[in-house]
């Protein structure tokens, strides 16, 4: 299967991402929207999640931080999205952790229609029918529940996109694995709810729903590596403030260059 990359859509049409995400990332969130050429907004007052989403391009859903009320919000704001067209993605954030937030994740299954779903192993194992995830970890051997997770997605209808050392991405028919990347990513809060909004971007740009996973987890991965390269002896903070630069400045040629996946 051929891949062909359209980041440059995203900075043309400069979409609006309507989030309803954790409180621990939205500011990183945020910011890489923008650095991605999109425009953010983090309306999650239930006054005003039906009107706002009608205006966006795309809808993320994050569970990081969650409540009754905010899930009752965020199937609100799923279900007008799903009536007016716009993609929906949904990050289930430590889905396996705790009871609440895996029947908090049944309802969302149940009420709304995801475009794409981004999570790590662990979680996706979860939704895969298993309870054995280790909340937010990702060391769930992956290559057991690769059929579940293509079954998953054809019975969903959904792309499934699973955050890992090699990044996966299936619809039940197609698949890809996208081999950018570094370890320092899994070191920063937030980059896998980060990934998660540039999918939305992506989403909100019109690139058809594998396209924007594939294109999201190149994007960052690479943003990775050079932010990786151009930290040095610095640390974490030094290379969270790259990551933030490298997405800002990517482009399709970066991403046909050196973007590194297995596309079948």
């Amino acid at each position: 299967m051929s891949f062909e990359y359209n980041w440059e859509k995203i900075r043309e049409i400069q979409p609006l991402i309507h989030h309803i995400t954790n409180s621990v990332t939205i500011n990183d969130c945020a910011n890489m929207t923008l650095a991605c050429g999109a425009s953010p907004v983090m309306a999650d007052a239930e006054e005003e999640v039906e009107e706002m989403v009608v205006q966006s391009q795309s809808l993320v859903l994050n569970m990081g931080t969650l409540s009754k009320s905010y899930i009752d919000r965020m199937i609100k704001a799923g279900k007008a999205a799903n009536q007016q067209q716009v993609p929906v993605v949904l990050d289930p954030v430590g889905v396996g952790a705790t009871s609440f937030r895996f029947q908090s994740v049944e309802r969302l299954l149940a009420e709304v229609k995801f475009a794409v779903i981004r999570g790590n192993a662990s979680e996706i194992s979860t939704l895969c029918g298993s309870r054995a995830g280790k909340g937010v970890d990702a060391d769930t051997e992956f290559e057991t529940i690769l059929p579940d997770i293509q079954k998953l997605a054809k019975r969903l209808n959904t792309v499934i996109a699973v955050s890992g050392s090699v990044d996966y991405v299936t619809d039940g028919e197609r698949e890809v694995r996208i081999y950018n990347g570094t370890p320092l990513l899994s070191q920063v809060t937030g980059t896998g709810c980060m990934s998660t909004s540039v999918i939305g971007c992506c989403l909100g740009a019109g690139l058809e729903a594998l396209s924007s996973a594939v294109t999201a987890y190149v994007a960052v991965g690479l943003a990775g590596e050079w932010a990786e390269r151009m930290k040095g002896n610095a640390g974490l903070g030094t290379f969270r403030m790259y990551l933030m630069d490298s997405v800002s400045q990517m482009n399709n040629q970066w991403l046909a260059k050196e973007g590194k996946i297995d596309a079948r």
